[in-house]
């Protein structure tokens, strides 16, 4: 086997860390007795020569000898290779397929994409003896490959029709159905008869159970239309009858599928996730956690019957479970209510919620902290006061306080017991003190400002500078004894720190002269995000900082639109131009929905002058979708039911202020 492998001057190829001339070494790897060795070729592989996908010239110059290794029936762990090869091939297909550039004038890297494609597609038909090979894995990646690259879509899918009845395999037998639904998607002309053969399938009850659900989602999601009334009841009754030692990836992509095709019927897809969750097998659990989630980051509503029953499955004994149930939970915020009392009693469950090196009370542990956090759920603090007392504190432990809010008030004296014990020989560690600082802002405790003060003055400037300050700025009247502090650095206004300070000093002693002339300056600034917090400096002052209109009403033009609405939030509090602000806010509305919590806010405030933003905010309450569905923010519920919340005081506010 490799017999040219070193003929070939891979040190003249290069791949996405360098010259390739550490190819032949993977590649005999694939080959290796060792399975640890195999795998870890196979993953040096993919992130070297597949890069994220790209195909580069040391890939072009793989593709014979990883033929030449899946072909050869005595090696092992030859499937992923197969879909290693497929992966390849599949880089280049939308150039190919499409003929979206001319090859004439094409770039390296586009070029490098449609040859891979080309060089798969032409040696395509040494997929077809793997789908015979006496490896389950090989016969159940071969489908996938002749689907995705074999030119001539008509005699593939007879090769996977003809191939069904000789396979012993439950998982090498939905790969043919899923590898017919591919070709469909290449070869529109085969849609009708493979809709055909998947429905023949999926009615078939001589089939295994996981073969007519793949079956079944597929041809729903060939079928045009919407799905029809049996959709759910169908998956349901062929869900309870996978045996739970045969759910595997097969039946959790046909069920992502299924969620895919009810995607305007939430009723369906919770009940679907509901059946997940019960279901026998862990896949189809697991699989359940995750549309739980996508479920609610898309939906609007409580679906508290169905948080509940994922709160639940804390208790399953499967670790997985647990981790796939905390990749939801905390993310949910205040919806994840009815899922708190199981979090609070597997919490005390964990010995140290903080210990990372334990698998089991580590990260699980952290999640479950933070879910109770963001509930405001006081059954969170001893968790945090433990924190306070290890030596190194968690990143994210100020996080954690805010998130929990007035219920973090019992935390004030251990938080500044510590902040007053760090040691200031040298620089006052960034990554102990911010946590610390962020979370004595959010507490309110008026007693720490010597503890903030002490940090303050040992680096006066640095990163901990704007953490000391935005937390003196959040103690307000409290903080008036740092007031020389503030004002020294006020008095450098180039300085980094003298924007904050201005907040901070605004916030402590309420002197608006002095700290108005900066605000202005910073108002005109080059960078977006510092006039951004200069708008929101002169927003919080009010109408006490009226003559900053002029410069809030050049803010209404900038290109930015993030500018835009804070430079018009700050006019509306300041000098309270209606007439100039509504149509700022109105408009970014529409161009960028992440600045709808702020507008709303705004309309709140204005009241019956808002009144031509009303129908925004109604249209608002009545939307099913969130207005960040597919953001993938973890705040990204939570942002959606402030919004709701801050239209809804709209609403209220619009016709009756006044």
């Amino acid at each position: 086997m490799f017999d040219t492998l070193h003929e070939i001057d891979w040190a003249a190829l290069g791949h996405a860390y360098g010259r390739a001339d550490d190819v032949p070494a993977m590649l005999i790897g694939l080959a290796s007795p060792d399975p640890g060795e195999r795998e870890e070729a196979l993953d040096d592989l993919y992130g070297a020569v597949h890069h994220q996908g790209d195909v580069c010239d040391a890939t072009l110059a793989c593709l014979p000898f990883l033929f030449e290794l899946i072909a050869d029936q005595a090696l092992p762990d030859r499937g992923p290779v197969v879909e290693l090869l497929t992966s390849i091939g599949e880089a280049g297909r939308h150039l190919v397929d499409e003929q979206e550039a001319e090859s004439t004038d094409e770039s390296t890297w586009r070029a490098l994409l449609i040859r891979g494609r080309e060089a798969m597609t032409a040696r395509a038909d040494a997929f077809t003896p793997l789908l015979a090979d006496p490896d389950p894995a090989v016969r159940c990646a071969a489908p996938g490959a002749l689907a995705r690259l074999h030119a001539d879509g008509p005699a593939t899918l007879a090769l996977l029709r003809e191939r069904l009845p000789h396979e012993p395999d439950t998982e090498a037998r939905t790969a043919l159905a899923t590898a017919a639904a591919a070709l469909a998607g290449r070869f529109p002309d085969l849609a009708g008869p493979v809709i055909t053969w998947l429905t023949a399938l999926a009615d078939d009850p001589d089939q295994p159970a996981a073969l007519r659900l793949g079956a079944f989602a597929r041809r729903a999601r060939l079928t045009p239309g919407a799905p029809p009334a049996d959709t759910l009841p169908t998956a349901v009754g062929l869900l309870r009858r996978i045996p739970a030692d045969q759910d595997g990836h097969a039946t959790d992509v046909a069920l992502r599928i299924l969620h895919r095709t009810l995607g305007d019927r939430p009723a369906d897809r919770a009940a679907l996730c509901t059946e997940q969750l019960t279901a026998a097998g862990p896949a189809p659990r697991r699989g359940g956690c995750r549309e739980t989630g996508r479920l609610l980051g898309e939906v609007r509503g409580s679906f508290s019957e169905l948080v509940a029953l994922l709160g639940r499955r804390l208790a399953d004994p499967d670790p997985t479970l647990g981790e796939a149930v905390l990749a939801v939970l905390p993310d949910l915020f205040r919806l994840a209510a009815p899922a708190a009392d199981a979090v609070a009693d597997r919490l005390a469950t964990v010995a140290d919620p903080w210990d990372d090196t334990h698998p089991d009370s580590g990260p699980d542990g952290r999640r479950l902290v933070q879910t109770l956090t963001r509930l405001g759920d006081p059954r969170a603090l001893p968790a945090l006061a433990a924190a306070l007392d290890r030596p190194v504190l968690p990143h994210d432990l100020g996080f954690l306080v805010a998130d929990l809010g007035p219920a973090a008030a019992p935390l004030a004296v251990p938080l500044r017991e510590r902040l007053a014990g760090l040691p200031l020989d040298g620089t006052p560690r960034f990554d102990q003190a911010d946590p610390l600082l962020t979370a004595l802002g959010v507490v309110g405790d008026a007693d720490a400002v010597p503890a903030v003060l002490r940090l303050l003055r040992a680096a006066p400037a640095g990163p901990l500078t704007d953490s000391a300050l935005r937390s003196l700025a959040r103690l307000g009247p409290a903080a008036a004894e740092a007031a020389p502090e503030l004002r020294t650095l006020l008095a450098a206004p180039c300085s980094p720190h003298a924007l904050p300070a201005a907040a901070a000093l605004w916030s402590a002693t309420g002197d608006t002269g002095a700290v108005l002339p900066l605000l202005l300056a910073k108002a005109a600034d080059p960078s977006p995000w510092v006039r951004r917090d200069a708008a929101k400096a002169l927003a919080a002052i009010g109408p006490a900082a009226a003559d900053a209109a002029p410069a809030l009403r050049a803010m209404l033009a900038d290109p930015e639109v993030w500018v835009r609405v804070d430079g018009a939030t700050a006019l509306w509090h300041t000098a309270a131009d209606a007439e100039a602000v509504l149509p700022v806010l109105t408009a970014a509305w529409t161009e960028n929905a992440h600045t709808r919590a702020t507008a709303a806010a705004c309309f709140t405030a204005m009241g019956p002058a808002a009144a031509d933003a009303f129908p925004l905010v109604r249209t608002e309450l009545t939307t099913t979708r969130r207005h960040n569905a597919g953001f993938g923010s973890s705040h990204a519920i939570h942002d959606d039911e402030l919004l709701l919340t801050t239209c809804r005081s709209a609403a209220e506010a619009i016709p009756t202020a006044g």
